[in-house]
């Protein structure tokens, strides 16, 4: 018969009672024939010491014990328990990258000459660059006058770095302004089935203007967000009938209504500090972590060493008399 993971603990659980039942039954006979010769093996007041009534309870207990550790250790599945602790831990970075006709205006860069969509490709390759190479999934939307999902859950970082490589992707949005408030709840809809405190939330763009309301509170897979602004927040460009420059004052209100930080990324780099839930260690406590293989591999060694320990204390300390030989006489000479 099969037995599914929710079944485990189910057959763990009976397979300690049962043994229980049949350890309790040999205990009961056992302590009947000890009863019978009670004077040879305690002396004249037949009985051992007090402390010795707790005895066949702990023999039960370490049996009991012992028969659900060896079935949950049996059954345990040991590349679940790794996937889920220390760095194992799988985490997810969901990049928003502009994609509005603005992103490709060349003023970003020290030297001002990088469009604010190769700026943003650079700052995201240094991100991909820190991170570690195993178990962060990448996915990808492109915003606009309202956001797409460009790829999910991957791991191909090159794919990544292409997507944010100045490809034309606005000639396929419906015209009009750059709508960062809708995008960013419309990506909230897009991985609100990620686990629980998994993701870094990374927003590239040169900012826009900010409706006071209409902000949905992000889905629970958000640990951390970081809003990165590009382009010369200083001079601006004519782009469609107005003076187009990074928006600093947008992106740092849209960041704290989101909960996280804003960082002008135009000249300098992101700093190590902005992505460490990323790129950080796993705690000690996730590593240590008690779970039920921790508790199973505790109650074997202890209910073991009880099993081997009790023998030699009954022996040393379970009764008050001692069985000394005669002294032999030897013979006298006639």
């Amino acid at each position: 018969m099969d037995w599914t993971p929710e079944q485990l603990p189910s057959l763990a659980l009976a397979a300690a009672l049962i043994t229980a039942v049949l350890a309790a039954l040999g205990e009961v006979l056992h302590a009947r024939r000890i009863r019978r010769i009670g004077s040879l093996a305690f002396g004249a007041a037949g009985r051992p010491r007090r402390w010795t009534k707790v005895v066949p309870l702990l023999r039960v207990a370490a049996v009991a014990a012992i028969a659900w550790s060896l079935v949950t250790l049996v059954s345990f599945d040991n590349r679940k328990r790794e996937s889920r602790l220390g760095n194992n831990v799988e985490r997810h970075l969901v990049v928003m990258l502009d994609v509005s006709p603005s992103m490709l205006l060349r003023d970003a860069g020290e030297s001002g000459d990088l469009t604010r969509n190769e700026r943003a490709s650079e700052v995201l390759k240094s991100v991909l660059d820190r991170l570690p190479d195993d178990h962060i999934r990448f996915t990808a939307a492109g915003f606009y006058t309202e956001a797409r999902m460009l790829v999910e859950k991957c791991q191909d970082r090159e794919l990544l770095l292409h997507l944010a490589s100045g490809t034309p992707f606005h000639v396929t949005y419906k015209p009009g302004k750059t709508d960062i408030l809708s995008s960013v709840n419309q990506t909230g809809e897009f991985i609100k089935d990620l686990p629980r405190k998994s993701t870094t939330l990374l927003i590239l763009s040169d900012g826009d203007s900010l409706p006071p309301t209409g902000l949905k509170p992000l889905p629970s897979a958000v640990a951390q967000v970081v809003v990165v602004g590009v382009g010369d927040p200083a001079r601006g460009t004519f782009i469609d009938g107005h003076q187009s420059r990074q928006d600093t004052a947008n992106l740092g209100q849209l960041a704290r209504r989101l909960g996280g930080r804003y960082h002008d990324c135009n000249f300098r780099p992101l700093s190590r500090e902005a992505l460490e839930f990323l790129t950080s260690e796993g705690s000690t406590s996730s590593k240590w972590r008690i779970d039920r293989r921790l508790i199973a591999l505790l109650l074997l060694a202890g209910s073991a060493a009880m099993l081997c320990l009790l023998p030699l204390l009954l022996d040393v300390f379970g009764s008050p008399w001692r069985h000394r030989p005669a002294a032999v006489t030897p013979p006298q000479p006639a």
